[in-house]
């Protein structure tokens, strides 16, 4: 999980303004479709595809978003929103925006067929470039992978009905808690809650204090946690935009989506502890006259000073030590925070073993 500990002040904001954000999203949802945007997003990774994996085509017509050799992509069509999860898929990710509200959207231009605005985009790609290099390092290990990266539709207007009520009826409402479960609730009514795909929430509300960077739904956490449901996990798309940049943006969905890939057992072997943020690296570099600290996704949010604005604006609060990192060279005399979507050596040798046995 990726919340962030912050002042008193933001939980105010959020307790303020979070209802009529509800408001706002949903009207947005139901009256703005949208039209195609030709703003292209993320570039893609750069890391060279093993020749050895394999990436079919497993939606065929549906057109679906599909990891192959060349990393070339295409639109999935909104008549496959709801297809169940391809047999054949190894790794399987759904990636589902939210609406943006009408402040956000003034300079996000428009969504495309997929609802995709392009922070949306920006985050799908991200995720996908991460998974590709994950699999080209489990290809030259042996392992033989598929992957399929996807959009899975904007959630529907009766996604707000349900999270307006279970915020009504809970007393002290966990606001994560309450939109992953509302989440769960509109994808058991789309009939997609099947096999083991993760799907992920790109969720807009940068002052809900409680929702944070985001995290997976209990007892979800996995996709292989609970028989035939996948797992559900949102990244808080709004809030890193807000308060960070696009580059904290890709790797807090990359972060998001990877914490479904990894189990405890994994993690311990390979770190030598429990906690799936310890994969996280954080590499001190000289660029011209300033000494500048990368951040690997899994360490997004974690590796900096433990302070208001260390790294991130805000610090997350999940199982984190800092001397049990991968590797950690350090925030002393560190001018810049960078973030790269590159895979951690250690996270890839963990996500290697999960998909292996887990899904292999």
């Amino acid at each position: 999980m990726s919340r962030p500990g912050g002042p008193s002040a933001v939980v105010v904001a959020w307790l303020a303004v979070g209802r009529a954000a509800i408001h706002s999203a949903a009207e947005t949802a139901m009256t703005d479709p949208g039209r195609p945007d030709s703003e292209g997003g993320a570039p893609s990774s750069d890391a060279t595809p093993d020749p050895a994996i394999t990436r079919r085509a497993l939606l065929g017509g549906a057109g679906a978003t599909v990891l192959s050799a060349l990393g070339a992509t295409t639109s999935l069509t909104a008549a496959s929103w709801n297809q169940a999860e391809p047999a054949s898929a190894t790794v399987h990710v759904r990636v589902y925006p939210g609406p943006m509200p009408v402040t956000a959207r003034l300079g996000a231009g428009r969504p495309d067929e997929n609802g995709l605005f392009s922070v949306h985009r920006d985050a799908l790609e991200a995720v996908e470039g991460a998974l590709e290099g994950a699999l080209t390092y489990a290809g030259e290990r042996g392992v033989d992978l598929d992957a399929v990266v996807e959009p899975g539709g904007p959630v529907a207007a009766s996604f707000f009905s349900r999270l307006e009520t279970a915020v009504r009826e809970r007393r002290n409402p966990s606001a994560q808690e309450t939109v992953l479960d509302a989440f769960r609730d509109e994808l058991r009514e789309r009939e997609v809650l099947s096999g083991t795909t993760c799907h992920l929430l790109l969720w807009w509300n940068p002052f809900n204090y409680d929702l944070g960077y985001g995290g997976t739904r209990s007892p979800n956490g996995h996709v292989t946690a609970v028989d035939g449901e996948g797992s559900q996990t949102v990244a808080n798309v709004g809030a890193t935009e807000f308060w960070d940049s696009r580059a904290v943006t890709r790797n807090i969905a990359i972060h998001e989506t990877l914490h479904t890939f990894l189990s405890r057992d994994v993690v311990s072997e390979v770190v030598g502890s429990g906690c799936d943020h310890d994969l996280g690296s954080a590499i001190r570099r000289e660029e011209g006259d300033e000494t500048v600290l990368e951040i690997s996704p899994m360490a997004t949010a974690y590796a900096g000073p433990d302070e208001f604005g260390g790294g991130t604006r805000f610090h997350g609060t999940g199982c984190y030590d800092h001397d049990s990192f991968s590797r950690h060279d350090g925030t002393d005399d560190v001018d810049r925070f960078v973030y790269t979507t590159d895979l951690s050596e250690a996270t890839l040798e963990a996500l290697t073993r999960y998909l292996e046995r887990h899904l292999g």
